[in-house]
Parts: C-alpha cells; structure tokens; sequence
C-alpha cells in the first residue's frame, strides 16, 4: 500500500516542480513589497511568483510581502499552525485535504531561483497525544511513508519538539528529510517529508548536501504552532 501511495506522489509532485518551472526569471524577480492579504489584491497587482500566481496556494499564504528573501508565511487552514513557504512553491489543490481543526495533508512542489526542484509533503493531525509511545508510533509511520529506516535527531526548543532524519531510497532513487514536529502541551503533530529526486549524476545525491540540507532544516524549523486565543483573534 505505501509502495503504491509513493508512486502516485512520485507522479503529482513532479508535475507540481515542472509546473514551476514555465515561469521565467524575469518573472519571478518583479514583485511588489506589499503587506496585504493575497486576497484583498487583484490577481493582476500580485507579485509575480508562483505560490501567489497559483489560484489555490495563495489562499494560504498569509502576506504578499515576502516573510524573508524568497519566503512567505503559509497560514494553515486548520488555523493551528504557520510555516515558511517558498515564493517559487505550489500545491496541489486536487489532492489538498482538511477535517476542521483535527486533521490536514497536502503536496507541493517546489522550484528555487537556482532552478533546484524539491517536493514537501505535509500531514497535521490531533490523533496523537505526545506520550513516548505515540511518538514511536509518529516515527514508525513517518519511517513506513518513506520506505527506509531512519535514524532520528531530537530537537527542543520554541515551544515544541522535532524529531527529524535523513533518508535515501533505493528503490525511487529520492533522498530527503522526514520530520515529526509536536508543540511541546497538547496534542497532535505534523510529518513533513522534504525530499527530491537523483536525477542529475554529476551532482551528489546526498540529503547531507549543504544546500538542500539547509532549506530542508529551514522550513521544519520554520514550523510554529497557535495557541487558541491566537488563532481566534
């Protein structure tokens, strides 16, 4: 059943990079330093980028100005939590589900200004309680949707736990980064899976590569979960 989801992903997310790629340089650079809504500005008067250009991902980016250089703020629907989000990322709407504030998953693919492609896939839900034992389960799970074991770091701090790990497959030739991120009261978490594809020999395909490495650790730790009296204001 996991082979069979991996290679459904595998299909969606590539789509998703290579839509990414048919806007051009000029394109991406001409943005306006707004501090608006997506939604309170015309589609003509948005900034150039893909995540605000695409019809679906805007509705949850939170401003058109850029949180920090080629970032934007992604605002949950669930209203539970925000992360960073690349200006050069879309995601699939079609695939795109949510169950009030209890659960959520989505897709993405992902183009940068260096024209390197990655996918992240995001799960959030409220099933788990944080004990030691579901957490083992959150890390099993995360591990199963991989297909590779992994051998995780755990990292405190900011009002919450994360517990993230390399990984390459064999069989799909990706690598990446999973993550279980869980606020440190409450419960619930969510599983990021960062990973791109080993298509370019000449390059090394190694999640430890400085790069990717860096923009996988910036957006799982980007992650930052609401308290209740935040998310109704």
């Amino acid at each position: 059943m996991f082979i069979k989801r991996k290679r459904i992903i595998l299909v969606l997310l590539s789509s998703l990079v290579v839509g990414g790629c048919q806007m051009s340089d000029e394109q991406s650079k001409k943005t306006k330093s707004l501090d608006q809504k997506p939604s309170e500005v015309a589609t003509e008067e948005l900034p150039n980028t893909r995540a605000l250009q695409d019809e679906f991902t805007r509705e949850m980016i939170k401003s058109t100005k850029e949180t920090e250089k080629g970032y934007y703020t992604l605002e949950s629907k669930t209203g539970v939590y925000e992360m960073l989000f690349p200006t050069g990322g879309g995601i699939d709407g079609v695939g795109y589900t949510r169950k009030d504030e209890s659960s959520e998953s989505f897709l993405a693919g992902i183009m940068y200004d260096d024209k390197a492609g990655a996918e992240l896939s995001v799960r959030y839900t409220t099933l788990l309680s944080n004990d030691e034992k579901d957490i083992e389960y959150a890390k099993r799970f995360l591990t199963n949707n991989v297909g590779e074991d992994m051998t995780f770091n755990q990292i405190d701090g900011k009002g919450k736990v994360t517990y993230v790990a390399p990984f390459k497959t064999k069989e799909f030739g990706t690598y990446g980064y999973g993550a279980y991120i869980h606020p440190d009261k409450g419960w619930g978490g969510l599983e990021i899976i960062y990973s791109t594809r080993c298509a370019d020999k000449t390059k090394p395909c190694d999640p430890q590569e400085e790069m990717f490495k860096k923009r996988a650790y910036k957006l799982i730790s980007s992650v930052e979960f609401l308290n209740k009296n935040e998310v109704k204001q």
